[in-house]
């Protein structure tokens, strides 16, 4: 999808996202609404992304949820929150954003879940990941099996609305078999969620393909409060994308080994992601092996 096509798409409820680091006023429903964030710790010090939000109405929005070793920590703040998901958004079906849901789903022990929103990597494209691709198939198996009366929204289409209690949501892109690296990295469903007063992009495990082409179709949307740093904040989106976008803040859902990789683990490439905030003028970042369960409200 082109930057035309994805501005027809998203359409004039979403004029007022062309922002410069804050978040317009209301959703695209004409109502302020407002949320709170937190960003669940791995119970285990393993890489992963877990963000619960809860408006003021009292809907709680989901967006990955961390490995099946996360659930017990993740159901008790479900269970603190009501025990009810009104929206689970899902970025790609790796163990570290997808398995909790599915586990979830599988034995909900009392948590229920009315939508789950998620952009399906085709079939015939899971086998490009050889080690991602049977777990992938048993977590779409556990959406395709589920029957307590959740609606899953398989969407083909970025620029799509799920405005919810007055907090607006829109996606920024999709699996998109047109990205010639193929990972399930590249192929992050990316989300920008606003209230009355913040803006947040959840950018999942984008790498610099999708970087790219999030910069071509749909800068204007990318200009945050809250930025979400891809992929743990290594081997993720590009500096030019990062200094390319205008943010106060980063979200790191980053394990103590990635946040500080030893010498051994050069591949991981954090300090350079760390070296451009430092550039950018960055100076408030919220890192989830550092801050425990970081709240904002």
């Amino acid at each position: 999808m082109d930057r035309r096509s994805f501005i027809k798409v998203s359409g004039a409820a979403a004029a007022g996202l062309a922002v410069s680091g804050c978040a317009p006023k209301s959703s695209g429903d004409g109502k302020a609404g407002h949320f709170s964030l937190m960003q669940i710790s791995s119970a285990t010090d393993t890489i992963g992304e877990s963000y619960l939000m809860k408006t003021t109405g009292g809907k709680v929005i989901m967006v990955d949820g961390g490995f099946a070793s996360d659930v017990p920590v993740l159901r008790k703040h479900l269970t603190d929150a009501g025990g009810h998901v009104d929206l689970w958004f899902i970025t790609h079906p790796h163990e570290d954003h997808m398995e909790a849901l599915a586990t979830i789903l599988r034995d909900p022990m009392g948590i229920s879940v009315d939508k789950v929103v998620y952009s399906r990597v085709p079939d015939a494209f899971l086998d490009c990941e050889k080690g991602s691709a049977d777990n992938a198939r048993g977590y779409y198996r556990a959406l395709d099996d589920c029957m307590d009366g959740t609606d899953f929204v398989n969407i083909h289409t970025a620029g799509q609305r799920f405005d919810t209690d007055g907090v607006g949501i829109i996606i920024l892109s999709v699996a998109d078999m047109e990205i010639e690296h193929h990972s399930f990295n590249e192929q992050s469903m990316v989300i920008r969620i606003w209230d009355d007063s913040k803006s947040v992009v959840f950018l999942g495990d984008a790498e610099w393909q999708r970087g790219d082409k999030l910069l071509k179709e749909c800068r204007e949307y990318l200009d945050c409060d809250y930025l979400q740093m891809a992929h743990h904040g290594q081997n993720g989106c590009s500096e030019e994308f990062y200094k390319s976008i205008n943010f106060r803040a980063c979200l790191w859902p980053t394990p103590s080994w990635v946040w500080d990789p030893a010498p051994e683990n050069d591949w991981l490439k954090t300090r350079d992601t760390r070296r451009w905030m430092d550039e950018k003028g960055i100076t408030e970042h919220h890192v989830s092996c550092l801050e425990k369960d970081w709240v904002l409200l």
